[in-house]
């Protein structure tokens, strides 16, 4: 006597796992997602460079901070402090403006308002401090 199968033990190649399609999906949704972090992360030029002169300029206030004991004025003109001791030149924004300074008990505050100067905006137009992810030197 043959052996007979039943319908139900003979596998059902109509019936696929959805787990491969799911990978999938959730592979290419996380590579998207990524791609899209890292071009919300990527900081325009002129971002990084007030980034980069904010350092210079914060290291300069703290020498000047060292040398007059430990303080520092609560507003003033940077080329006015810093040049020639403490650096040759004052940086300037990337559009060529000098940035704004202020001290006081909570600290320093260093400032350029964007392209158009003008306080608020985005893009180029954004306001830029010492406060807002830039390396923070004096206390």
């Amino acid at each position: 006597m043959a052996a007979t199968s039943s319908p139900s033990a003979a596998p059902d190649k109509s019936r696929r796992s959805p787990l491969p399609w799911v990978a999938v999906v959730f592979g290419l949704a996380l590579v998207v997602a990524l791609v899209l972090t890292a071009f919300r992360r990527r900081d325009p030029e002129q971002t990084q460079q007030i980034h980069a002169d904010f350092t210079v300029i914060l290291g300069a206030l703290e020498r000047y901070q060292s040398d007059h004991g430990g303080k520092l004025p609560e507003e003033g003109n940077l080329d006015d402090m810093l040049v020639p001791r403490y650096l040759n030149a004052v940086p300037r924004d990337p559009w060529g403006r000098p940035y704004q300074y202020a001290s006081s008990a909570q600290g320093v505050f260093l400032s350029s308002f964007g392209r158009e100067n003008q306080r608020g905006g985005a893009g180029e137009n954004q306001d830029h401090t010492n406060h807002d992810g830039h390396q923070q030197l004096l206390r």
